[in-house]
Formats: C-alpha cells, sequence, structure tokens
C-alpha cells in the first residue's frame, strides 16, 4: 500500500496555532485540529516540549476554538499532526529566538570575556546554558522570568503551509501528496471447505512511515486499521 499524506484539495493544506509562555515556565498551546482518540493532542505537547526542552507535563492543549485559530482546514487527510504540529513548532521558533537573545545577553554577564551569541545557547532538560561555558546554568523558568522582566513578548503565532504540493483535477497532473506512508501486510487464512467457516491463523504487517513522533500511538493507530479490516 501506498498511501499519501496531504489533502489532494491544495488549499486545505495549511495550519497555523498560538503559542503562549508563561512566567512559571508552563506553555500553552492553540490549534486547529481537533483530538478525536487518534493522539494528535499528545503528539503536538510532545512537539512543543521538545522545542522548548522541557516537560510534556508543563504544555498545555487548549480545545480548539476559531476564536484562537482562524480559518482551519478539516482534521483529516492524516495531515493534521504535520499541519498543526509544524505550525506550533514554528510558533516555537519563535519566542524561543527570543529567549535566545535574553539568555546570551544573560550568560555574557556572568563570565567576562564571553560575548553575547545566540548560536551558543542551548536548551537542554528543562535548563538552558551557554555551550562555551555548560556548568552555569539555568532553568527554563527562570529565563522566561528574565525575558518577562526585559519585556520580552512570548506569545507567538505560527503558521504551516504543506510545500511542493499542486494538482490540476481537470488535466488530473500534478503532484498533491508531500510524502507517503508505505505498508503492507500479509494474513495466514484456514477455511473450512464444508462449513465455509473462516479462522485468521496469523497476521504480519509492516508500515514504513520514517521517524514517529510518538511510535505508541502510531502503532496503535495501525493494529487498530488492521483490526477494522479483519472485521470489515
Amino acid at each position: 500500500m501506498k498511501f499519501g499524506i496531504s489533502f489532494t484539495t491544495t488549499f486545505l493544506n495549511q495550519g497555523n496555532a498560538l503559542v503562549n509562555v508563561y512566567r512559571d515556565g508552563t506553555v500553552q498551546v492553540s490549534t486547529g485540529g481537533t483530538e478525536m482518540g487518534q493522539g494528535l493532542n499528545t503528539k503536538i505537547r510532545q512537539l512543543v516540549a521538545d522545542e522548548f526542552a522541557i516537560s510534556y507535563q508543563d504544555v498545555k492543549l487548549m480545545i480548539t476554538s476559531t476564536e484562537k485559530n482562524n480559518n482551519t482546514p478539516p482534521t483529516a487527510a492524516s495531515a493534521s499532526t504535520d499541519l498543526n504540529g509544524i505550525a506550533a513548532v514554528n510558533a516555537c521558533q519563535k519566542i524561543r529566538s527570543k529567549l535566545c537573545a535574553v539568555a546570551s545577553k544573560y550568560f555574557a554577564t556572568q563570565k567576562r570575556g564571553l560575548k553575547p551569541s545566540v548560536k551558543q545557547i542551548c536548551f537542554e532538560d528543562n535548563s538552558v546554558f551557554d555551550e562555551r561555558n555548560q556548568k552555569n546554568k539555568i532553568s527554563f523558568r527562570k529565563l522566561v522570568q528574565l525575558a518577562f522582566m526585559e519585556r520580552v513578548s512570548m506569545g507567538e503565532r505560527g503558521f504551516y503551509q504543506t510545500p511542493e504540493i499542486h494538482f490540476n483535477r481537470d488535466t488530473e497532473k500534478g503532484e498533491p501528496f508531500f510524502y507517503y506512508t508505505m505498508g503492507a501486510s500479509v494474513s495466514e487464512v484456514l477455511i473450512d471447505r464444508f462449513t465455509g467457516q473462516l479462522n485468521l491463523e496469523r497476521s504480519d504487517l509492516l508500515i514504513d512511515i520514517g521517524e514517529s513522533i510518538n511510535p505508541g500511538i502510531d502503532r496503535g493507530q495501525i493494529i487498530g486499521g488492521l483490526f477494522k479490516e479483519w472485521d470489515g
């Protein structure tokens, strides 16, 4: 099986997110994606937590609302994690760049001869440091408080549009999908020739999905899809 990941209607391949960082080091995220048991919210929280190198528990995902996220596409086409997740990461990167500027100045004053350099600032395990002096660390929470005292805005909007896709329905030409997932399944079935009863002995399933954000969720979705086909 070869399955394309995108809406075939090109303009639907867009997503936006609102990310706010608070003085206590927690982060609030709003996207246009709707959680319906597929694990979307969990993945977005993971992406945001990874971007700031903070705990998953410090990220709160808000209920989807057009009051915060405008012109949202449907949650469908197996593309919602891409659209909303990357939009959230985009917003985080904008905030992180401002935090890096604050951190670079702070660490430069902590050690003589160390010039401010945003490129040297690292986020790791709920802490922030200049890689030229890794022993001198501060918590993410403290950095946020420093940024607040310097009147730095820590709320940003992020946007993402799937690149390199186009499709003309009239000519049926173009590239409607940015990438594909590949999969194959083989099942061993016993059939009673007298009664017609079917017995599923075993199934083997292989899916190539690249780098998984959350292997547990993806495995659950894959197995759930297989069970649905058995029942179907």
